[in-house]
């Protein structure tokens, strides 16, 4: 047997110096060995059927390989010896190889993934700008609308012209009662058509002197300078002996303060004659600053 071996063994070293030899030999694969020297250097090696079976493929191989050796020529080299594979590292390899296609396919879905959201980032963009101008538009037109609507409305009371005063009570008194509650409610508008109706309505009243007055404190309110100076003026006509004449003294100085100083003087000159001594405090104080800056004498 070991000379069987040995004469195999120069055989294949023959082969392998004047051929290439392609040999696929496991990690875990071992050389066989029937010699009893070398098999006491190990533990020995158990031949169930799987091996030996193996072992005859090989040792086939082997032979055919050396009979192509020997009737080959330089010009015609044969085929290559193969030595059959370890069946666990083969179903290795193919579990391996399996995981790596596994492995580049997940890489390849993320690759489209990640390029699905980036489109998916880049719409969302799109989107959020042009809400914003359709949001912006919106907002202009809703303020052109609003404008709009105002111009209407302020084309439509001019059209309708200013609304009617309050219904008459039927008596000079209630309507200049019903006129002075307008004016203490905060209704200037209201009160001021009220007392203006109050004053054509009723023009030879108790109450006429007053309503005047009341309609010379509404227009100084409002700016109206020329409309308070003829209205104070109305109410004084006569020099009425009344609470609110001094008031209205100073109140009419006031108003021709802006537009004839002299005038102003005049009224100021009435009021130390024939109001001050009645007078209150503040209306003295306001009528002798009025004084000063009009430099009347």
């Amino acid at each position: 047997m070991t000379k069987y071996k040995a004469a195999l063994a120069g055989l294949a070293l023959s082969f392998a110096v004047t051929m290439p030899l392609t040999v696929a030999v496991p990690a875990q694969a071992q050389l066989f060995s029937i010699d009893q020297d070398e098999a006491d250097k190990g533990p020995p090696i158990e031949w169930d059927k799987k091996r030996l079976e193996r072992l005859d493929r090989n040792v086939r191989k082997l032979e055919n390989a050396i009979s192509k050796y020997e009737g080959r020529n330089s010009k015609n080299p044969g085929p290559p010896a193969l030595i059959e594979p370890d069946p666990e590292v083969v179903a290795l390899q193919a579990t391996v190889a399996n995981l790596s296609r596994k492995v580049d396919d997940q890489a390849q879905q993320i690759t489209t993934l990640t390029g699905q959201l980036e489109e998916a980032r880049y719409a969302n963009t799109q989107l959020a700008q042009k809400n914003q101008a359709l949001e912006a538009r919106l907002d202009t037109l809703t303020k052109r609308v609003d404008l709009q609507d105002a111009h209407l409305k302020d084309i439509d009371a001019a059209l309708a012209g200013p609304p009617p005063p309050p219904p008459t009570t039927g008596t000079a008194e209630g309507d200049f009662d019903q006129a002075y509650a307008l004016l203490t409610n905060g209704s200037m508008e209201d009160a001021e058509r009220a007392f203006t109706e109050f004053t054509t309505k009723w023009a030879t009243a108790p109450q006429a002197a007053e309503a005047w007055f009341r309609l010379g404190q509404i227009r100084s309110t409002r700016g109206d300078v020329s409309g308070s100076v003829a209205a104070y003026a109305t109410s004084l006509k006569g020099w009425p002996k009344t609470s609110w004449a001094p008031e209205a003294t100073v109140k009419l100085a006031a108003a021709l303060g802006n537009t004839d100083a002299p005038k102003a003087c005049v009224a100021l000159t009435e009021f130390n004659k024939r109001y001050a001594a009645t007078a209150s405090a503040p209306i003295k104080s306001q009528a002798k600053a009025l004084a000063t800056k009009g430099k009347c004498a």
